[in-house]
């Protein structure tokens, strides 16, 4: 999808947002274009369940308040030291030479401090400001930023060019994390712009990573994004409850738990 259309978008939502209803008439005129360019914007924003499409206009949906993804710097201060442990296990399975993928979530970031302390001879993609200015001093890690247009609730870079040549998506290993999971149907945001970009970074990566924090286990949000099959190893700061760990043993994924020794790998 093309920037100038993402950007169009993302207006439209803001506006819907903002007033709660909207005619396609209008959305044409403010914007300059068709009533079916139009239309087809918020057949794409609906399907996304970003807004709801009414008849000859769109709609701003009530999400109820636990959707409502707090901002990203709040979030960094919810369960700090479960992240940090999370992190600093997560980050032996980063090796000289590797080339990750970094993604905008709170837990993400947490790794990235870790990362600037502990790697070495690593090359870094991310579309997150905060964690290129984690690594923004480390001197041997190669960072490089995907383009797209600001996503302030995630202090991302969203929407870039999934028309790209996907080579130029491969990494050896991708660091997801998420607002929800549930291991029979995959992982969930509230961000709902971010899955493109974590879509197709997880179908180009050899390995992918999903670090969460227990709470996050059985959690739904707004946009579901990455399948559980894409999934290779969790990393998580408890053992999850048996029917978790039976669906979990189902995927055949590596369960990796960083608790107070900060040691323990099992397959579930």
């Amino acid at each position: 999808m093309c920037n100038k259309m993402r950007q169009r978008q993302q207006k439209i939502l803001q506006y819907v947002q903002k007033t709660g209803l909207a005619s396609l008439v209008e959305l044409a005129e403010m914007f300059g274009v068709s009533v079916y360019t139009v239309r087809r914007d918020v057949d794409y924003l609906s399907q996304a369940r970003l807004l709801a499409k009414v008849k000859g206009g769109a709609q701003r949906i009530e999400t109820p308040s636990h959707f409502r993804e707090a901002r990203l710097p709040n979030r960094m201060r919810i369960n700090v030291a479960e992240k940090e442990k999370i992190a600093a296990k997560a980050v032996e399975f980063i090796h000289p030479g590797d080339t990750l993928f970094l993604d905008g979530s709170s837990t993400i970031t947490t790794l990235a401090r870790a990362v600037a302390r502990a790697c070495h001879n690593v090359t870094v993609v991310t579309n997150s400001i905060l964690v290129a200015l984690e690594l923004s001093d480390a001197n041997d890690i190669r960072l490089i930023g995907l383009g797209g247009i600001f996503d302030r609730e995630t202090f991302s870079y969203v929407g870039f060019d999934a028309e790209a040549p996907p080579e130029s998506f491969y990494v050896d290993k991708a660091f997801f994390s998420c607002a929800g999971f549930v291991p029979s149907v995959g992982t969930f945001e509230n961000a709902a712009f971010n899955r493109s970009t974590k879509r197709v970074v997880a179908q180009h990566a050899q390995r992918v990573f999903l670090l969460l924090d227990h709470s996050k286990f059985g959690q739904k949000a707004l946009a579901r994004v990455l399948d559980t099959q894409q999934i290779n190893t969790i990393v998580t700061d408890r053992q999850p409850d048996v029917e978790t760990a039976d669906q979990l043993s189902e995927h055949e994924l590596a369960l990796v738990l960083a608790g107070p020794d900060n040691s323990g790998t099992r397959k579930v």
